[in-house]
């Protein structure tokens, strides 16, 4: 009986578990204006592609070839004039903080704070902030959202999208 009462209250345990990470899951898929300056700023300082999914289609449009290209041209470019990969010039987003300035229905202003540091690779950033090598760069940024089709998506040049700086990819 005893062994009885120790499987249902594992059972329970187990079902109670997973109900809240279902919970857990269906809030992080809220689009938010937040959620899409934080995934945006993430792609962009890591040099991914992805960012193209966060901003807005007018700004793809607008410009004579497409921005995100452009960007990481100019960043492979940078890096090979250094004699270096493009790898050698990604960067890891963390301690992200994001507060909202303004928001409506179709609009918002986010400040991002945060800090960036080299992220050759994954195990890098984790090794350089243990061992304090390499320095950190803090980043303070607004950046305007809008609402296309139902996401929100970055619009503006954040970060200076189009003319990238040389101290971003320090």
């Amino acid at each position: 009986m005893v062994q009885l009462n120790r499987i249902v209250g594992i059972i329970l345990v187990l079902i109670f578990g997973f109900g809240v990470q279902l919970i857990f899951s269906m809030a992080d898929a809220i689009d938010t204006p937040n959620k899409a300056a934080v995934e945006f700023s993430k792609a962009y300082f890591k040099l991914d592609k992805s960012m193209a999914k966060r901003i807005c289609t007018e700004q793809l449009a607008s410009e004579d070839a497409n921005v995100v290209d452009n960007f990481l041209n100019m960043a492979d470019k940078t890096a090979r004039d250094r004699g270096f990969d493009i790898s050698f010039l990604k960067n890891k987003l963390y301690h992200i903080e994001t507060e909202t300035i303004s928001k409506n229905d179709t609009e918002a202003q986010i400040r991002i704070t945060g800090k960036r540091r080299v992220a050759i690779n994954p195990v890098y950033s984790i090794v350089a902030s243990l061992f304090h090598i390499g320095s950190t760069h803090k980043v303070d940024e607004v950046i305007h959202v809008i609402k296309e089709k139902g996401k929100w998506k970055v619009c503006g040049k954040p970060f200076s999208l189009t003319q990238p700086r040389t101290s971003h990819f320090l």
